[in-house]
């Protein structure tokens, strides 16, 4: 069965229970999801046994608009315990299975989640926070070890139990307007953030994927992003499973081994963000990178520096999109390529309007220049539906009834747009505006310098930054040498007074570089100082240009 089963459906009835009963009518027989080294379901036995689970769900006492936790790693039980929750309308709370102590319990505290499906090898986490946990009163084990005779309150159940008993489809009524999932975002500018998404926004984002990479039953969808994350639940699962296609599931991503799987699968489409791209590019070339059926990659973003030599070598289509979890993605590439060289391709006019404003007074600029893009929805239910418990966030992210993205962009005379940083991250230095993006770049140009971040200091003048400059090495350098290299490059007030070598720069899981981390880490006893060592930059030019000449 070609095409998305949103075409058939007025969005009046997107949901992903409406999906789901759609796709058993059509195709119960078909492969639905594989995971790599582990077991096949098909559409019909996939939805057969979420339903047992939904039951069971319900028998806990489980109510349309009530949480369900999901502490599993990527595997066919996490997904059971997501389309369990959509059956009868409730939320789905898939955890970041790294998550510990406070991390875990400001997640589980947030969602107040009634019953959580956890895997065994991450029980241990749990059970470190349950005293803080009152509201959770269930625990369905996944995998082979007993059940803790101390459970303090709660109580244990078998999933494996619990799946293979054959249940009816539960009958309950979701409407599009109705939350799905709870999603945390990253983090990186303050404490995570509960994101609540509507039924009708997470069908969007696996149909706009289905249109833009023209996602069908033929196709097979290799994913090893983690399903905590847009990318892995709707990019991935969701969008596969409303085309009819077949989902192959990587607990984890590899760059070493990320060309031999595909080939093995069989993959035809995948999706990478821009430093899983590097790191495949980073590996050895070899005669038959071409020799795989995968053809379409989504990229967010794909590199400007390797984005054209990636798509070469490996002789597939990258299709680069921006967006966000509180708005999907609004801006595409053309599956037919003809977009410039770091575009993030142009609005969906059908489904968003999407504009470029000054971030101090919201007011439209013009072509080229740069400011803070804001997005709105143009179908209801299509956004985020507000954060979890911080309704003073959720108004001032909708300023002047705009969703007020905090990324700095611009769009060119075609229309086109091209993301350049976060607003938080931009510096101010001298009174001028200064994009960390542009001393990144700088950096990465001298060979042997893998990762760069650049961040604001206090320099000790109120509104004014000094710039402190972050990397990690495959070669050795001092950072007179690296100073020398950018100031030859940058004009003076974007050359980093600090210099801080690392060994590799912090992360999160969805490998957001953590700048609120490096900025919080101000200047320490690792971090070289241009001043401390009477360094001036007029005289480091022009000794640099000497020795050229």
């Amino acid at each position: 069965m070609n095409g998305s089963l949103l075409d058939m459906l007025t969005p009046d009835r997107w949901t992903v229970r409406e999906v789901a009963l759609r796709r058993l009518a059509s195709s119960p027989d078909f492969p639905f999801v594989s995971e790599i080294g582990g077991p096949t379901e098909t559409y019909g036995r996939f939805i057969e046994r979420a339903s047992a689970l939904a039951h069971f769900y319900s028998e806990c006492g489980v109510a349309v608009g009530n949480t369900v936790a999901v502490l599993c790693p990527n595997g066919i039980p996490a997904l059971h315990g997501w389309m369990a929750a959509s059956l009868i309308g409730a939320v789905d709370v898939t955890v970041n299975s790294a998550y510990r102590g406070e991390l875990l319990t400001h997640v589980l505290a947030t969602t107040q989640p009634k019953v959580a499906l956890v895997d065994t090898t991450l029980l241990d986490s749990l059970l470190e926070v349950r005293e803080q946990l009152p509201f959770l009163t269930h625990v369905i084990l996944v995998g082979s070890s007993e059940a803790p005779d101390d459970g303090h309150h709660l109580q244990f159940a078998r999933y494996e139990e619990i799946v293979e008993a054959r249940r009816p489809l539960p009958t309950r009524q979701v409407e599009p307007q109705d939350p799905a999932v709870v999603m945390f975002t990253s983090g990186t500018t303050g404490p995570s953030k509960a994101v609540l998404l509507p039924n009708a926004q997470v069908c969007l984002l696996a149909h706009q994927v289905i249109v833009n990479t023209r996602l069908s039953a033929d196709d097979v969808y290799y994913n090893a992003h983690p399903l905590h994350h847009i990318a892995g639940k709707f990019m991935g699962v969701l969008a596969t499973f409303i085309a009819g296609g077949h989902l192959v599931l990587d607990r984890k991503f590899d760059a070493e081994a990320w060309l031999a799987t595909i080939r093995r699968v069989g993959a035809t489409v995948g999706i990478a963000h821009g430093p899983m791209i590097e790191m495949i590019h980073a590996t050895a070339p070899a005669a038959d990178d071409r020799n795989h059926r995968l053809r379409r990659l989504m990229c967010c973003p794909l590199p400007k520096s390797i984005g054209r030599a990636f798509e070469q070598r490996f002789d597939l289509r990258g299709i680069e999109m921006w967006g966000m979890t509180e708005v999907t993605c609004p801006c595409w590439t053309s599956f037919d390529g003809g977009h410039p060289l770091g575009s993030c391709g142009k609005p969906m006019d059908d489904w968003f309007d999407v504009r470029i404003v000054n971030p101090e007074t919201d007011r439209e600029l013009r072509p080229g220049e740069t400011g803070e893009i804001v997005v709105r929805p143009r179908l209801p239910w299509t956004s985020f539906a507000g954060y979890l418990g911080a309704p003073e966030a959720t108004v001032e992210a909708w300023r002047n009834l705009w969703f007020h993205t905090g990324d700095a962009g611009w769009r060119d005379d075609d229309g086109y747009f091209f993301i350049l940083d976060r607003i938080k991250d931009r510096i101010r230095r001298r009174a001028e505006n200064i994009s960390s993006y542009e001393i990144e770049a700088a950096a990465l140009q001298l060979t042997g310098v893998r990762e760069a971040a650049a961040v604001g200091v206090p320099s000790g003048m109120e509104g004014d930054d000094d710039i402190k400059l972050c990397v990690a090495l495959d070669r050795a350098f001092e950072p007179a040498d690296i100073l020398a290299f950018l100031a030859a490059r940058l004009p003076h007030f974007m050359v980093p007074r600090y210099i801080e070598i690392m060994p590799s720069l912090p992360r999160t899981p969805t490998n957001k570089l953590k700048k609120r981390e490096l900025r919080d880490g101000g200047v320490g006893v690792h971090t070289w100082d241009r001043h401390q060592v009477g360094i001036r930059l007029k005289q480091l030019v022009q000794e640099r240009s000497a020795k050229r000449t």
